[in-house]
């Protein structure tokens, strides 16, 4: 059954799935936002539909078929960039420290066992993570001048998931950082506001 997602799941979306394995994707999107009755495989196709990929062996079901990136069959458009070129080695075989481009962001090989999520992290994340320590559950890491390849510490921000779906949803984003951290305040301030208003309004 087809369903319309509201503007701040689409971004949701684009936020959170490039990079990690659909599955991983999908529990934290029905904890992010459990009332919707939704599947694994409808969470694929919606993204598909909206060119949201995550690069990581994304695979499309048709009746008994399973179709593959890379592989002959259904092919995603937007998604060649992320396909293997003909003599390519895979992404495995590659060394630690080595990088790749999938969706415009930058994955850093990190690790040699376990998952290719495990292995492979995004670098923006790695270096603002090595200033600030984990990122939080809430939060995402992005870019204050929409650069995804200006990887400067100060050119990085963490910020809540709910303040970057506003941000996406009413187009608030800027190319000018003080613009930028201007309207996060903004934002953090009227939910604030609006969160304290819905408590006094339930007494």
């Amino acid at each position: 059954m087809s369903r319309k997602l509201s503007p701040k799941m689409i971004n949701w979306l684009e936020e959170n799935v490039p990079g990690r394995p659909w599955k991983e994707t999908f529990r934290m999107f029905k904890q992010e936002f459990p009332d919707l009755e939704w599947s694994l495989d409808s969470m694929k196709r919606t993204c598909y539909r909206h060119g949201i990929h995550n690069g990581i062996n994304a695979q499309f079901k048709k009746g008994n078929e399973t179709w593959n990136k890379g592989m002959k069959g259904l092919r995603i458009p937007g998604s060649e960039k992320c396909w293997f070129k003909k003599g390519q080695k895979s992404l495995n075989e590659k060394p630690l420290g080595s990088e790749y481009k999938c969706d415009g962001y930058t994955m850093v090989k990190v690790k040699t066992t376990g998952t290719r999520y495990e292995k492979w992290k995004l670098k923006h994340v790695l270096i603002w993570e090595k200033y600030n320590g984990p990122v939080p559950k809430d939060s995402v890491v992005t870019f204050l001048d929409g650069n995804r390849d200006n990887f400067d510490i100060n050119n990085l921000a963490c910020i809540r998931k709910g303040v970057n779906s506003v941000l996406n949803t009413k187009k608030l984003r800027s190319q000018n950082k003080g613009i930028f951290e201007t309207r996060v305040a903004q934002i953090e301030l009227d939910q604030k506001i609006k969160k304290i208003t819905k408590n006094l309004g339930s007494d």
